[in-house]
Protein backbone atom coordinates (compact mmCIF):
# COMPACT_ATOMS: atom_id res chain seq x y z
CA UNK A 1 0.00 0.00 0.00
CA UNK A 2 1.31 3.59 -0.49
CA UNK A 3 2.36 5.36 2.34
CA UNK A 4 1.11 8.66 0.83
CA UNK A 5 -2.03 7.34 1.15
CA UNK A 6 -2.07 7.86 5.19
CA UNK A 7 -2.24 11.05 7.13
CA UNK A 8 1.46 11.19 8.89
CA UNK A 9 0.21 14.81 10.59
CA UNK A 10 1.67 14.61 14.18
CA UNK A 11 -0.92 15.19 16.91
CA UNK A 12 0.47 17.53 19.40
CA UNK A 13 -0.11 18.64 22.86
CA UNK A 14 1.32 21.23 24.88
CA UNK A 15 1.28 23.69 27.93
CA UNK A 16 2.82 26.55 28.63
CA UNK A 17 3.65 27.64 32.18
CA UNK A 18 0.56 29.65 33.24
CA UNK A 19 -1.27 26.33 32.59
CA UNK A 20 0.33 24.44 34.96
CA UNK A 21 0.17 24.42 38.98
CA UNK A 22 2.53 27.13 39.40
CA UNK A 23 3.33 25.88 43.06
CA UNK A 24 3.87 22.30 41.61
CA UNK A 25 4.83 23.22 37.87
CA UNK A 26 7.01 19.68 37.43
CA UNK A 27 4.42 17.37 39.32
CA UNK A 28 1.90 19.23 37.23
CA UNK A 29 4.12 18.38 33.85
CA UNK A 30 4.58 14.52 35.29
CA UNK A 31 0.85 14.15 35.96
CA UNK A 32 -0.72 15.45 32.79
CA UNK A 33 1.88 13.83 30.60
CA UNK A 34 0.64 10.10 31.90
CA UNK A 35 -2.87 11.25 31.27
CA UNK A 36 -2.09 11.93 27.80
CA UNK A 37 0.12 9.02 27.36
CA UNK A 38 -1.51 6.70 29.01
CA UNK A 39 -5.00 7.22 29.09
CA UNK A 40 -5.55 9.37 25.23
CA UNK A 41 -2.88 8.05 23.36
CA UNK A 42 -3.06 4.39 25.26
CA UNK A 43 0.92 4.01 24.90
CA UNK A 44 0.54 2.63 28.60
CA UNK A 45 4.13 0.91 27.64
CA UNK A 46 6.00 3.92 27.67
CA UNK A 47 4.05 5.92 30.24
CA UNK A 48 6.31 5.20 32.95
CA UNK A 49 9.71 6.58 30.70
CA UNK A 50 7.99 9.38 29.32
CA UNK A 51 6.99 10.52 32.90
CA UNK A 52 10.69 10.25 34.03
CA UNK A 53 12.50 11.59 31.48
CA UNK A 54 9.32 14.59 31.59
CA UNK A 55 10.34 15.02 35.39
CA UNK A 56 13.76 15.01 34.99
CA UNK A 57 13.92 17.63 31.82
CA UNK A 58 11.17 19.69 33.88
CA UNK A 59 13.21 19.90 36.66
CA UNK A 60 16.14 20.77 35.09
CA UNK A 61 14.12 23.70 33.52
CA UNK A 62 13.03 24.91 37.26
CA UNK A 63 16.29 24.39 38.78
CA UNK A 64 19.01 25.46 35.89
CA UNK A 65 16.78 26.95 32.94
CA UNK A 66 15.46 30.11 34.23
CA UNK A 67 12.26 28.51 34.78
CA UNK A 68 9.17 25.99 33.05
CA UNK A 69 8.20 27.79 30.20
CA UNK A 70 6.18 25.02 28.61
CA UNK A 71 6.01 21.42 27.54
CA UNK A 72 4.90 19.88 24.71
CA UNK A 73 4.42 15.98 23.70
CA UNK A 74 4.18 15.36 19.76
CA UNK A 75 3.55 11.75 18.53
CA UNK A 76 4.36 11.19 15.08
CA UNK A 77 2.93 8.39 12.93
CA UNK A 78 5.08 6.25 10.86
CA UNK A 79 6.36 6.89 7.97
CA UNK A 80 8.33 5.11 4.93
CA UNK A 81 11.71 6.01 6.30
CA UNK A 82 10.72 7.16 10.06
CA UNK A 83 9.36 4.43 12.94
CA UNK A 84 6.43 5.63 14.91
CA UNK A 85 7.83 7.89 17.55
CA UNK A 86 6.72 10.23 20.72
CA UNK A 87 8.46 13.01 21.34
CA UNK A 88 8.67 15.49 24.40
CA UNK A 89 9.82 18.86 24.33
CA UNK A 90 10.49 20.92 27.19
CA UNK A 91 11.16 25.23 26.69
CA UNK A 92 12.79 27.13 29.49
CA UNK A 93 14.20 30.57 29.57
CA UNK A 94 17.87 30.55 29.75
CA UNK A 95 18.93 29.96 26.11
CA UNK A 96 23.07 30.52 27.07
CA UNK A 97 22.94 27.66 29.68
CA UNK A 98 23.90 24.38 27.62
CA UNK A 99 22.24 20.81 29.10
CA UNK A 100 25.54 18.68 29.54
CA UNK A 101 25.78 15.13 30.36
CA UNK A 102 28.06 14.90 33.74
CA UNK A 103 30.46 12.53 34.96
CA UNK A 104 30.74 12.08 38.65
CA UNK A 105 32.53 8.78 40.23
CA UNK A 106 31.16 10.23 43.88
CA UNK A 107 28.42 7.51 43.64
CA UNK A 108 26.80 9.63 46.64
CA UNK A 109 26.50 12.94 44.51
CA UNK A 110 22.64 13.51 45.13
CA UNK A 111 23.05 16.36 41.43
CA UNK A 112 24.07 15.37 37.77
CA UNK A 113 21.89 12.14 37.22
CA UNK A 114 18.93 13.87 35.28
CA UNK A 115 20.38 13.91 31.92
CA UNK A 116 21.88 10.55 32.07
CA UNK A 117 18.49 9.05 33.15
CA UNK A 118 16.88 10.84 29.90
CA UNK A 119 19.41 9.29 27.91
CA UNK A 120 18.74 5.76 29.47
CA UNK A 121 14.85 5.80 28.57
CA UNK A 122 14.95 7.28 25.81
CA UNK A 123 16.20 7.03 22.40
CA UNK A 124 17.79 10.33 21.92
CA UNK A 125 17.56 13.31 23.44
CA UNK A 126 18.94 17.00 22.48
CA UNK A 127 18.49 20.66 22.30
CA UNK A 128 18.27 23.68 20.63
CA UNK A 129 17.96 27.74 21.33
CA UNK A 130 14.14 28.57 20.42
CA UNK A 131 14.86 32.41 19.81
CA UNK A 132 13.26 35.17 22.55
CA UNK A 133 14.88 34.03 25.35
CA UNK A 134 13.82 30.05 25.25
CA UNK A 135 15.88 26.77 24.82
CA UNK A 136 14.12 23.31 23.95
CA UNK A 137 15.83 20.58 25.59
CA UNK A 138 13.90 17.15 23.87
CA UNK A 139 13.99 13.20 23.80
CA UNK A 140 12.25 11.17 21.67
CA UNK A 141 10.72 7.46 22.41
CA UNK A 142 9.90 4.59 20.16
CA UNK A 143 6.58 3.84 19.66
Amino acid sequence: MDPCCFDTTPTRVGWDVSALDPLRPVAEARYRTRVWVQERWGLGELADSVELAVGELCANAVRHGGGLAGLELVLGAGRRFALPSLRVVVVDREPARVPQLTVSSDPLVESGRGLRLVEAVSRRWGWHRAGCGEKSVWSTFAV
